[in-house]
Protein backbone atom coordinates (compact mmCIF):
# COMPACT_ATOMS: atom_id res chain seq x y z
CA UNK A 1 0.00 0.00 0.00
CA UNK A 2 2.78 2.44 0.94
CA UNK A 3 4.56 1.68 -2.31
CA UNK A 4 1.51 2.50 -4.47
CA UNK A 5 0.88 5.78 -2.59
CA UNK A 6 4.52 6.76 -3.12
CA UNK A 7 4.25 5.88 -6.83
CA UNK A 8 1.11 8.00 -7.20
CA UNK A 9 2.84 10.94 -5.48
CA UNK A 10 5.89 10.66 -7.75
CA UNK A 11 3.70 10.54 -10.85
CA UNK A 12 1.69 13.56 -9.62
CA UNK A 13 4.88 15.56 -9.05
CA UNK A 14 6.22 14.58 -12.50
CA UNK A 15 2.95 15.63 -14.16
CA UNK A 16 3.00 18.95 -12.30
CA UNK A 17 6.60 19.65 -13.37
CA UNK A 18 5.82 18.69 -16.98
CA UNK A 19 2.75 20.94 -17.01
CA UNK A 20 4.74 23.87 -15.63
CA UNK A 21 7.49 23.26 -18.16
CA UNK A 22 5.01 23.52 -21.04
CA UNK A 23 3.28 26.67 -19.84
CA UNK A 24 4.39 30.11 -20.98
CA UNK A 25 4.79 31.37 -17.41
CA UNK A 26 6.83 28.50 -16.10
CA UNK A 27 8.87 29.09 -12.97
CA UNK A 28 11.35 26.58 -14.45
CA UNK A 29 12.26 28.88 -17.34
CA UNK A 30 15.90 28.61 -18.45
CA UNK A 31 18.15 31.60 -17.88
CA UNK A 32 19.36 33.62 -20.84
CA UNK A 33 22.72 31.82 -20.95
CA UNK A 34 21.02 28.43 -21.21
CA UNK A 35 18.61 29.72 -23.83
CA UNK A 36 21.41 31.12 -26.00
CA UNK A 37 23.59 28.01 -25.65
CA UNK A 38 20.75 25.71 -26.73
CA UNK A 39 19.36 27.96 -29.48
CA UNK A 40 22.47 29.18 -31.32
CA UNK A 41 25.75 27.62 -32.49
CA UNK A 42 28.85 28.10 -30.33
CA UNK A 43 31.36 29.88 -32.58
CA UNK A 44 34.35 30.85 -30.44
CA UNK A 45 35.49 31.80 -26.94
CA UNK A 46 37.54 34.68 -25.56
CA UNK A 47 39.57 34.07 -22.40
CA UNK A 48 39.79 36.80 -19.78
CA UNK A 49 43.10 38.62 -19.48
CA UNK A 50 42.59 38.77 -15.69
CA UNK A 51 41.33 35.29 -14.88
CA UNK A 52 41.81 32.31 -17.20
CA UNK A 53 38.78 30.61 -15.63
CA UNK A 54 36.52 33.33 -17.03
CA UNK A 55 35.69 33.77 -20.66
CA UNK A 56 33.09 35.14 -23.03
CA UNK A 57 31.34 32.79 -25.39
CA UNK A 58 30.54 33.82 -28.94
CA UNK A 59 27.51 32.25 -30.61
CA UNK A 60 26.40 32.55 -34.20
CA UNK A 61 22.81 32.99 -35.38
CA UNK A 62 22.93 32.20 -39.08
CA UNK A 63 20.22 33.63 -41.34
CA UNK A 64 18.94 35.83 -38.51
CA UNK A 65 19.55 39.55 -38.62
CA UNK A 66 20.27 41.51 -35.46
CA UNK A 67 16.68 42.75 -35.02
CA UNK A 68 15.35 39.18 -35.22
CA UNK A 69 17.81 37.85 -32.63
CA UNK A 70 17.08 40.86 -30.41
CA UNK A 71 13.35 40.03 -30.50
CA UNK A 72 14.05 36.35 -29.80
CA UNK A 73 16.07 37.17 -26.68
CA UNK A 74 13.50 39.67 -25.39
CA UNK A 75 10.68 37.17 -26.00
CA UNK A 76 12.53 34.62 -23.89
CA UNK A 77 13.47 36.96 -21.04
CA UNK A 78 13.01 40.65 -20.34
CA UNK A 79 16.44 42.27 -19.96
CA UNK A 80 17.27 44.43 -16.94
CA UNK A 81 18.83 46.97 -19.32
CA UNK A 82 19.22 47.26 -23.06
CA UNK A 83 20.59 49.70 -25.57
CA UNK A 84 19.12 50.71 -28.88
CA UNK A 85 20.50 49.08 -32.00
CA UNK A 86 23.29 51.38 -33.17
CA UNK A 87 25.81 50.74 -35.97
CA UNK A 88 25.04 47.02 -36.07
CA UNK A 89 25.41 46.47 -32.32
CA UNK A 90 23.11 46.15 -29.31
CA UNK A 91 23.93 45.43 -25.66
CA UNK A 92 21.68 43.74 -23.09
CA UNK A 93 22.16 43.13 -19.38
CA UNK A 94 20.28 40.12 -17.98
CA UNK A 95 20.81 39.56 -14.24
CA UNK A 96 24.52 40.55 -14.42
CA UNK A 97 25.10 38.74 -17.72
CA UNK A 98 26.14 40.97 -20.61
CA UNK A 99 24.86 39.94 -24.03
CA UNK A 100 26.13 41.82 -27.06
CA UNK A 101 24.62 41.36 -30.49
CA UNK A 102 26.77 42.33 -33.45
CA UNK A 103 26.17 42.02 -37.16
CA UNK A 104 28.71 39.69 -38.70
CA UNK A 105 31.33 41.55 -40.73
CA UNK A 106 31.04 38.83 -43.38
CA UNK A 107 27.25 38.50 -43.61
CA UNK A 108 24.69 41.07 -42.35
CA UNK A 109 22.09 38.27 -42.17
CA UNK A 110 24.19 36.52 -39.52
CA UNK A 111 24.36 37.82 -35.96
CA UNK A 112 27.14 37.14 -33.47
CA UNK A 113 26.02 36.87 -29.84
CA UNK A 114 28.65 37.48 -27.18
CA UNK A 115 27.78 36.30 -23.66
CA UNK A 116 29.95 37.49 -20.76
CA UNK A 117 29.43 37.44 -17.02
CA UNK A 118 29.79 40.70 -15.11
CA UNK A 119 33.31 39.89 -13.88
CA UNK A 120 34.53 39.35 -17.46
CA UNK A 121 32.90 42.59 -18.60
CA UNK A 122 34.37 44.61 -15.71
CA UNK A 123 37.90 43.27 -16.13
CA UNK A 124 38.18 43.07 -19.92
CA UNK A 125 35.94 45.48 -21.81
CA UNK A 126 37.27 48.96 -22.42
CA UNK A 127 35.05 51.95 -21.59
CA UNK A 128 34.63 52.66 -25.32
CA UNK A 129 32.82 49.31 -25.63
CA UNK A 130 29.80 50.85 -23.84
CA UNK A 131 29.95 54.42 -25.21
CA UNK A 132 26.86 55.22 -27.21
CA UNK A 133 25.04 52.14 -25.90
CA UNK A 134 24.65 52.17 -22.11
CA UNK A 135 24.71 55.15 -19.77
CA UNK A 136 27.95 55.77 -17.92
CA UNK A 137 25.95 56.07 -14.69
CA UNK A 138 24.54 52.56 -15.18
CA UNK A 139 28.00 51.09 -15.76
CA UNK A 140 29.36 53.02 -12.76
CA UNK A 141 26.57 51.56 -10.60
CA UNK A 142 27.52 48.05 -11.71
CA UNK A 143 31.32 48.31 -11.78
CA UNK A 144 31.98 51.09 -9.26
CA UNK A 145 32.24 54.86 -9.59
CA UNK A 146 35.96 54.85 -10.43
CA UNK A 147 35.72 52.13 -13.09
CA UNK A 148 35.78 54.46 -16.12
CA UNK A 149 38.85 56.39 -14.95
CA UNK A 150 40.84 53.38 -13.74
CA UNK A 151 39.91 51.28 -16.78
CA UNK A 152 40.85 54.12 -19.15
CA UNK A 153 44.27 54.33 -17.46
CA UNK A 154 44.71 50.56 -17.76
CA UNK A 155 43.70 50.67 -21.43
CA UNK A 156 46.14 53.49 -22.14
CA UNK A 157 49.00 51.64 -20.43
CA UNK A 158 48.17 48.18 -21.82
CA UNK A 159 45.87 48.50 -24.85
CA UNK A 160 46.34 44.78 -25.60
CA UNK A 161 44.50 43.99 -22.34
CA UNK A 162 41.54 46.19 -23.20
CA UNK A 163 38.98 44.19 -25.12
CA UNK A 164 36.64 45.98 -27.50
CA UNK A 165 34.31 43.13 -28.41
CA UNK A 166 34.50 40.24 -30.81
CA UNK A 167 33.70 42.04 -34.03
CA UNK A 168 35.67 45.22 -33.39
CA UNK A 169 38.58 45.61 -35.75
CA UNK A 170 41.99 45.98 -34.16
CA UNK A 171 40.95 45.40 -30.56
CA UNK A 172 40.63 41.63 -30.50
CA UNK A 173 44.05 40.47 -29.44
CA UNK A 174 45.04 37.12 -30.90
CA UNK A 175 41.97 36.88 -33.14
CA UNK A 176 42.29 34.18 -35.79
CA UNK A 177 41.82 35.23 -39.38
CA UNK A 178 39.06 32.63 -39.58
CA UNK A 179 37.26 31.98 -36.27
CA UNK A 180 36.37 28.35 -35.72
CA UNK A 181 33.64 26.53 -33.88
CA UNK A 182 34.62 25.24 -30.44
CA UNK A 183 35.70 21.65 -30.46
CA UNK A 184 37.75 21.89 -33.64
CA UNK A 185 41.51 21.48 -33.55
CA UNK A 186 41.98 25.26 -33.72
CA UNK A 187 40.53 26.71 -30.51
CA UNK A 188 40.19 30.34 -31.46
CA UNK A 189 41.86 33.33 -29.90
CA UNK A 190 41.17 36.29 -27.74
CA UNK A 191 42.68 38.37 -25.02
CA UNK A 192 44.05 35.08 -23.82
CA UNK A 193 43.16 32.16 -26.00
CA UNK A 194 39.92 30.17 -26.28
CA UNK A 195 38.98 27.45 -23.87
Amino acid sequence: MKRSVMSVMIIAVMLFVAACGNSGGSIFKDGIEDYISTTYTLYDTVESAENSDRYARIYQAENRDLATVSDELQNHETPDEMSDINDGKQIFIFDNVFVTLTESEDDPDTTLIEVAEEEFARNNYGPSFFEGYLLASLISNLFGTNWYDSRNRQCNLNPERCYGGYNSAGSYVGKNSTPTIRGSSNRGGGIGFGK
